[in-house]
């Protein structure tokens, strides 16, 4: 019997569902089924008949209530700090790498990698977790403090603004890498194109497609976590706020996809002042556009034409069938 068959019901006994995990040759994890976000109890039960030989399990984060900090060093003052910061837990759990988790109640709390550059911790409120015990290539996960009854009994985590919210210089989506901030940027983008996609689905296509603006595209699984997480906001109305955003935002998601673009840039902040109280509906995209902003027609419609490219406007006809007949668009 494998770690996941095992473990399934004592996890189950405090309310979380969890599933087994594939651990790949080199060292990376990935979910042995599909929906494992959405996933439940029952079907978490039933997986174990198909699944008892796995010995790495998985749960996710915001269906369970969970978010981890997750530690990325070894180092424990690093993991001292960010409980001094954070707020005490009784539930510390080292990974097989010899790096630390430290489980809270999840009070909201989105997945958020490096919100602060310069220290090695991610927040994984959403997104998925490998829970111990887990065997992983460089070794088992394990509780190193705590029960498991102390599950139903996990304090919120305290959340430090300055942390959370380090502003990272400007740079361009093409340049992004690993550590560079690409989920931040992409999530800050997920929660704006939410605001107009008609579908989660559509809200992954385009997320997808931001995606592969990166000099090195995050997994798929990042992309989905991430569009399902901005999809979340929106069935529960917690993309906007008392106050709201001003039509003509510019967001440091939206920096980084046009950064190498400023006409297109340009473009998008007269668009947004015109016509972004439509909140997503259909407007005339006139051509006398180009001549406001100083623009040659050429000129106009390329950086229209990297705005459609990008998915921040949408061409629902393209017009030119004569002279009352112009290219109607909405803003995503």
């Amino acid at each position: 019997m494998g770690a996941f068959a095992e473990w399934q019901p004592r996890y189950a006994e405090h309310g979380i569902a969890t599933f087994p995990v594939d651990i790949l040759d080199d060292g990376r994890k990935k979910p042995a089924v599909g929906g494992y976000l959405k996933l439940g109890a029952q079907y978490s039960s039933q997986l174990t008949l198909k699944f008892g030989g796995h010995n790495a399990l998985g749960l996710a984060c915001r269906r369970n209530k969970i978010t981890v900090l997750d530690v990325d060093t070894p180092d424990e003052r690093v993991l001292a700090d960010a409980i001094s910061r954070h707020g005490v837990t009784p539930f510390i759990v080292r990974s097989g790498s010899g790096n630390w988790q430290a489980w809270y109640k999840n009070s909201g709390e989105r997945r958020r990698i490096r919100p602060d550059a310069h220290v090695p911790i991610d927040i994984l409120g959403d997104g998925y977790v490998v829970a111990p015990p887990s065997l992983a290539r460089k070794g088992r996960y394990q509780l190193v403090q705590g029960s498991m009854d102390d599950l139903d009994r996990l304090p919120p985590m305290k959340l430090v603004i300055d942390t959370i919210e380090t502003p990272k210089p400007k740079a361009l989506a093409s340049t992004l890498r690993e550590g560079d901030g690409r989920n931040n940027s992409l999530f800050h983008r997920a929660l704006r194109s939410a605001r107009h996609a008609k579908s989660e689905e559509e809200l992954i296509q385009m997320i997808a497609h931001a995606n592969q603006q990166f000099a090195e595209p995050l997994l798929m699984d990042e992309v989905l976590g991430v569009s399902h997480s901005a999809w979340g906001y929106k069935e529960k109305g917690r993309l906007m706020v008392s106050g709201g955003e001003a039509t003509a935002v510019i967001f440091k998601s939206d920096m980084d996809h046009l950064w190498d673009t400023p006409n297109a840039m340009a473009l998008l902040i007269r668009l947004r002042l015109a016509h972004g109280y439509r909140n997503g509906g259909t407007f005339a995209l006139a051509q006398a556009i180009a001549a406001s902003m100083g623009l040659s027609v050429p000129t106009y419609r390329a950086a229209r034409d990297v705005l459609v490219d990008r998915c921040f406007l949408e061409i629902i006809h393209p017009g030119g069938r004569g002279k009352n007949d112009p290219p109607i668009a909405r803003l995503l």
